[in-house]
């Protein structure tokens, strides 16, 4: 066994506490320098002193720290390292010569490091992070390889590497307009803007533009850009179920051509657009081995699975598996909540949903494309929005959830505990015994929520909602920011709680794989009016919701044999045909 000592650099504020990881340390204690004061002020952990006895993780005030038992690491197999006791990537995946390869792992494992090193833009070191990384040590490591070929291309100057970012939401800081970000890249800017769908935004200021339109101003910059290598970090952030399957489609056919690597935690859309695929495990913020490249049916049913067979390492304690919800029987369901028709009325939108019923005991999902109204219903649902026409459901308790997160108070999530105890309208047991655990809040239970990353940010947030006692939850995109490992413990903990309190909740989220694992039907919205109008029907059993849903998209689904797990149909196959001709786009038998 190796043994890993990682110092989060964001977390560490050795000013602002009394160095309890040094004076606690046992080896300091004995004499020796396990912990010192590094040149930067910070804490350096020594690896090969440290005896992993884990006081300095738990006397850390910021949880700073991580000490890791790992198996035996091959040195020789790092490609860049963060510091002394910072990030280490072993390994890299292998850019295809024309299609599209995938990169699957949980967040903070990696994933963006490979990406910014195969683009050439960041110099691996190879585990030296004394010095800057070289590109000629690089070619000679990797001597032999298709690596070695693709570092001297990039020493040459002779490749072209194209990137979308992983964070759009900066682009709204560039000055100018959606057409000129875009028009920067090369003559085919006006063109791709046209093929995103945002050639009537062109005029707009980029920070103008909403999260989903900042995506594709990234993705058409990205698609104009004339390169031999493109990457794509995170293309579905933002985008709801119809553009994404838009853009996987594009993707598709730059993929025929070019040389394209994709970074995705929808695995439905991940399936559907790659090839092959590289998956990564490791620890977050600690290290992060890259596999050798799997097939992509393969990769994605290993990733559920958890075991990697040809390199006999188990990453997952326990494997994900999908189960087919058949609907209930009239008689087993007990409405919990209903309400009436519902109509609001905006300058430029009018929103109108039929009534319906809510069962206790069952999750329904609200899918359907952006700007039709979902969080309008939602939020009037809750009583953040008045109705003009129609009344929300009276006498129901409601906790909600909102789509956009903001933390402005310097609290941590413990602080929130401490400050709810006693609260009857927060279960203060149910949070710490069962959401804590489940929803991996253990580690930034004492970090101050304006600290937090936006997939911690969103945790916290539904553990808080599902805490309060009630009889209608409101989530609205609860799977934002996460990576698919948290999406599917995420849509497990939801049906959980649901099914055990005999409680509804609604759900507004795009990813297939979580929405199949949550919900038991579904609310479809669709436009009308040239998207004047949006208009909300249901709840339909899960079968029939997604029908009505892809039926709008043109696309099938079937089922995979191994796993249960829902996979895109290629378009034009022959179940896809078939599919299509029964008017069977979801839940066909697997095949």
């Amino acid at each position: 066994m190796a043994r890993i000592a990682i110092l989060l650099d964001d977390r560490c504020h050795p000013t602002e506490c009394q160095w309890e990881c040094s004076g606690y340390c046992p080896v300091n204690r004995m004499g020796q320098e396990c912990i010192v004061k590094g040149p930067t002020g910070k804490p350096i952990i020594s690896e090969t002193l440290c005896i992993g006895c884990g006081i300095c993780i738990h006397k850390c005030p910021f949880d700073a720290i991580k000490i890791l038992n790992t198996p035996e690491a091959d040195e020789a197999e790092i490609v860049h390292r963060y510091g002394y006791n910072g990030f280490r990537l072993y390994r890299l995946p292998l850019p295809p010569v024309k299609g599209i390869t995938g990169l699957l792992g949980r967040n903070g494992i990696g994933k963006s490091t490979a990406l910014r090193v195969l683009a050439g833009t960041e110099v691996p070191n190879l585990g030296d992070w004394n010095r800057p990384g070289s590109w000629s040590d690089a070619i000679r490591r990797f001597k032999g390889t298709q690596l070695a070929t693709h570092f001297q291309r990039i020493e040459r100057k002779e490749l072209r590497a194209a990137m979308k970012p992983q964070y759009v939401d900066k682009i709204a800081e560039e000055p100018g307009t959606a057409g000129e970000y875009v028009a920067a890249s090369g003559p085919r800017g006006p063109a791709t803007l046209e093929e995103v769908g945002l050639g009537s935004k062109a005029g707009l200021k980029l920070n103008e533009l909403s999260g989903g339109e900042l995506q594709l101003v990234a993705i058409a910059r990205t698609l104009a850009t004339e390169a031999d290598l493109y990457l794509f970090d995170e293309p579905s952030s933002y985008l709801d179920i119809v553009h994404r399957l838009e853009i996987a489609r594009l993707l598709r056919r730059l993929g025929d051509t070019k040389s394209v690597i994709v970074v995705e935690h929808d695995l439905a859309l991940l399936d559907y657009l790659a090839d092959t695929a590289h998956l990564l495990y490791g620890e977050e913020s600690a290290f992060g081995v890259v596999s050798h490249p799997i097939p992509m049916r393969g990769a994605i049913n290993t990733y559920l699975t958890g075991y990697l067979r040809d390199e006999n390492v188990r990453f997952r304690e326990e494997p994900i598996r999908f189960i087919a919800h058949p609907p209930k029987a009239p008689a087993q369901r007990r409405i919990a909540v209903s309400y009436g028709p519902l109509e609001k009325k905006f300058p430029s939108f009018h929103l109108r949903t039929g009534g319906g019923s809510l069962p206790k005991g069952e999750t329904i999902g609200i899918v359907g494309p952006n700007a039709t109204g979902k969080t309008t219903f939602v939020r009037m649902l809750a009583g953040a929005e008045v109705p003009t026409k129609g009344e929300a459901p009276a006498g129901v308790t409601v906790s909600y959830k909102p789509q956009y997160l903001r933390a402005t108070q310097r609290a941590s999530l413990r602080d929130r505990m401490v400050s709810l105890a006693g609260d009857p309208t927060f279960d203060g047991a149910l949070f710490e015994r069962e959401l804590v655990p489940a929803l991996h809040l253990d580690g930034i239970l004492d970090v101050a929520m304006p600290d937090l990353s936006g997939g911690e940010l969103q945790r916290a947030a539904v553990a808080l909602a599902l805490a309060r006692p009630a009889s209608l939850y409101l989530l609205d995109e609860p799977s934002a920011y996460l990576d698919a490992d948290e999406r599917m413990g995420m849509a497990r903990i939801v049906r959980r709680q649901v099914e055990r309190q005999a409680c509804t909740a609604l759900v507004v989220d795009h990813d297939v794989y979580f929405l199949d694992l949550a919900c038991d039907g579904l609310l479809v919205f669709h436009p009308e009016s040239g998207g004047a109008e949006g208009v909300g029907e249901g709840p339909f059993p899960m079968r029939e919701g997604m029908n009505r849903l892809l039926a709008q998209v043109k696309i099938t689904f079937r089922r995979d044999p191994e796993t249960l797990r829902p996979r895109i149909n290629r378009e034009g196959s022959a179940l896809d045909r078939e599919q299509r001709e029964k008017g069977e786009y979801y839940y066909e038998a697997a095949a």
